[in-house]
């Protein structure tokens, strides 16, 4: 019981705690109206979740058709039998590898979350344990395609990056252009790669046209802390309509992520995690503890003896000897909330992480002490996850909760085992499990907590264990 209880931990503070709106908006608009029950039937309520996702699906779908996908897949393939080395528009660099996932987005080869991983990556750093700056400056200049030679014409200088090339394999001429501009780095302890000791960057521009018309522009910055972990990120990537934006902040006290997908400034989806709490290294020691266990084992051996032509029993020890590392993280991560929206439906929520923790260690506790079984642990777990989290549902339409989440204890007969799960609750109180309801795009957004968590695990050494959907 103790493991799979502290196995669940990471999907209730990452995954379970989902938040749709943006709390200071709601509070900068006075919006203070009540959310209610909707009345409509289950199956209604269902309808409108299933809907949203076969929209998303749409979406996605006729992203395809528009102009940007055809001048990105040209130039890529022309970048495939020419591209220039250790330059900006290399294939391995971070705009056009951006491009390029796009591209692959919207013909449904890669999955949006990819998209906003290659935004904030650090594409530059994984071939060249050079400085970013000099390679910029080595490189700015106008790169104009020559397809007599199948090669670039190129003259150095200047302050940005202009390449010329056709908009399409039929095209004639040098009809699209992509400027790369206002690179700046800042020379700090490098994390990522300890033979880079260049410059990390903290500003980047990009715009891609089809003659006079822009199809895209593409936003980067960055600051770091002294050890050269970004304090915060924000890319925005402008294409034609739609817009992809990755904002990531990190301080002592606050951790947060977010992804937004629009059109037209129309939210097609938001996902997103953040944590307040001392995220300091001397608050995280002084809250790990690690415990060394010893374990003595025993076995029969046999060895000859020569005396008496036989074999003598022999008891044989060994003692086994580990370390276990124990974490109180709702010292260190008193509070969070995350984000899913689909369009108009959305999971909002709210979590108190040390009231909740707090009644689980105690509930852990007097289940290692044996004053309780594991049937009462869990009745005992559901109703303090039920007290400290609060989950619901929401159509953002009509301001009305569809369902509200509840932890709940599943008993699995076939492998005569039990563990804590999410259930939808209704109005009319019937209710169905989470995975079954939200099946359309909570893929995606599992994957993005996965990534965050992988990013606190990298950052503050800690080990939560990923959070697996289906």
């Amino acid at each position: 019981m103790k493991n799979r209880f502290w196995h669940f931990i990471p999907v209730i503070l990452l995954a379970a705690v989902v938040i749709s709106c943006d709390k200071k908006k709601d509070d900068d608009d006075n919006n203070t109206t009540v959310e209610k029950f909707s009345t409509l039937s289950v199956e209604t309520n269902k309808a409108t979740v299933e809907d949203a996702g076969i929209e998303l699906v749409g979406k996605m779908s006729s992203m395809e058709n528009i102009e940007t996908v055809g001048v990105v897949v040209n130039l890529g393939e022309i970048l495939s039998t020419s591209s220039p080395k250790k330059s900006f528009i290399a294939k391995e660099s971070k705009v056009i590898s951006t491009l390029e996932t796009f591209a692959a987005v919207a013909k449904g080869e890669k999955k949006v979350n990819e998209l906003y991983r290659e935004m904030i990556s650090a594409d530059e750093l994984s071939e060249d344990p050079e400085s970013i700056q000099d390679v910029w400056e080595e490189n700015v200049g106008t790169y104009t395609w020559n397809p007599s030679v199948e090669d670039w014409d190129i003259v150095y200088g200047g302050n940005k990056i202009l390449v010329l090339f056709p908009s399409s394999e039929s095209s004639v001429t040098n009809d699209a252009s992509l400027t790369i501009s206002n690179y700046a780095g800042i020379i700090i302890s490098n994390p990522i790669d300890d033979e880079y000791t260049g410059d990390l960057p903290i500003s980047l521009n990009a715009e891609l046209k089809s003659g006079t018309k822009s199809l895209v522009t593409m936003l980067f910055s960055a600051s770091y802390n002294n050890d050269g972990v970004p304090k915060a990120i924000a890319a925005d990537l402008i294409i034609e309509t739609y817009k992809f934006e990755v904002d990531l902040s990190n301080t002592s006290t606050l951790a947060s992520i977010n992804y937004k997908f629009t059109e037209n400034g129309n939210v097609i989806m938001e996902m997103g995690a953040s944590g307040e709490g001392l995220f300091t290294e001397a608050n995280i020691d002084a809250n790990t503890s690690t415990t060394t266990h010893e374990e003595t084992w025993g076995y029969t051996d046999y060895v000859y003896n020569e005396f008496t032509g036989g074999y003598d029993e022999i008891w044989v020890e060994y003692t086994d000897t580990w370390e276990e590392t124990e974490i109180e993280f709702e010292e260190i991560l008193n509070s969070a909330n995350a984000h899913f929206q689909l369009f108009d439906i959305a999971i909002k929520g709210e979590i108190n992480v040390k009231g909740m923790m707090d009644q689980i260690r105690l509930i852990d506790k007097d289940l290692d002490d044996d004053l309780i079984s594991e049937d009462a642990a869990n009745t005992r777990g559901i109703a303090a996850i039920n007290e400290y989290v609060n989950l619901r549902l929401v159509n953002l339409q009509t301001n009305e909760i569809m369902a509200k989440a509840e932890a709940y204890v599943v008993n699995d007969l076939e492998y005569d085992d039990s563990y804590i799960d999410f259930r939808l609750t209704f109005g009319d109180g019937s209710y169905v499990d989470m995975e079954t309801y939200l099946e359309e795009g909570f893929e995606d957004f599992v994957d993005e907590i996965n990534a965050l968590l992988g990013d606190i695990n990298s950052d503050y050494d800690l080990d939560m264990d990923p959070v697996e959907y289906k």
